[in-house]
């Protein structure tokens, strides 16, 4: 009896030992994956660059990016330098700012530029992605741009957002920015427990005990 119950011992603490390795992997998942929000009054100086040749850089881990073309010619000049690598979409969504004076604006906007390397020569040489034009009869529907990128992206994104009339508020979702796919590395900072290796070292033993038994027998 003693015997049999010894053989079973290891094998039910290997199916623990699995159950609690996969819930340190969700965890590390979860940890790893979570993301933030960048807003535009919380960089330095309370606006994003408006230099094409020092731009505004948004690291791995900011999947939202909020900010705001006020009273014209506000031009903001972004470097998303984390992104996952390989094809995804990036959505700029733009709507009026209300509950303020600017929501007595006529009319707002401007016009967007991308690229996928950075500005060399001037901040116009990006490639458009599309005008946004908000009139006061309208004033209250937002307005949708969308960038598809391709399987050969290859993770840094230059953003260019020149408001050049009114103000208005934008908010661009970039999902990639919070993947695993391109950062394996980071699930690795979560430390494992030392209670595992205590695990690990009496599983050894009991397995070279139960073997010794068997081999005897």
């Amino acid at each position: 009896m003693i015997f049999t119950l010894t053989c079973e011992f290891p094998m039910f603490s290997m199916t623990a030992l699995r159950a609690t390795l996969a819930l340190l992997a969700v965890s590390a998942f979860s940890l790893s994956a979570a993301a933030s929000t960048v807003q535009e009054t919380s960089v330095s100086g309370g606006d994003y660059s408006g230099e094409w040749q020092k731009p505004t850089v948004i690291g791995f881990g900011s999947d939202s990016i909020v900010g705001t073309w006020s009273q014209g010619n506000d031009y903001d000049i972004l470097a998303l330098t984390g992104l996952t690598k390989g094809a995804q979409d990036i959505t700029l969504t733009f709507s009026p700012i209300t509950g303020t004076t600017y929501s007595d604006s006529f009319s707002a906007g401007g016009n967007v530029f991308w690229k996928t390397s950075p500005l060399q020569y001037s901040g116009w040489e990006g490639t458009p992605l599309g005008s946004i034009g908000i009139q006061k009869e309208k004033f209250y529907t937002p307005q949708t741009l969308t960038l598809s990128l391709d399987s050969s992206f290859g993770g840094e994104l230059y953003l260019q957002l020149y408001g050049t009339y009114g103000s208005l508020q934008y908010n661009i979702s970039a999902p990639g920015n919070a993947s695993l796919a391109s950062k394996p590395t980071i699930a690795s900072a979560v430390p494992l427990p030392a209670g595992i290796f205590l695990m690990f070292g009496g599983l050894a033993v009991l397995g070279g005990v139960a073997a010794t038994r068997r081999r005897k027998a």
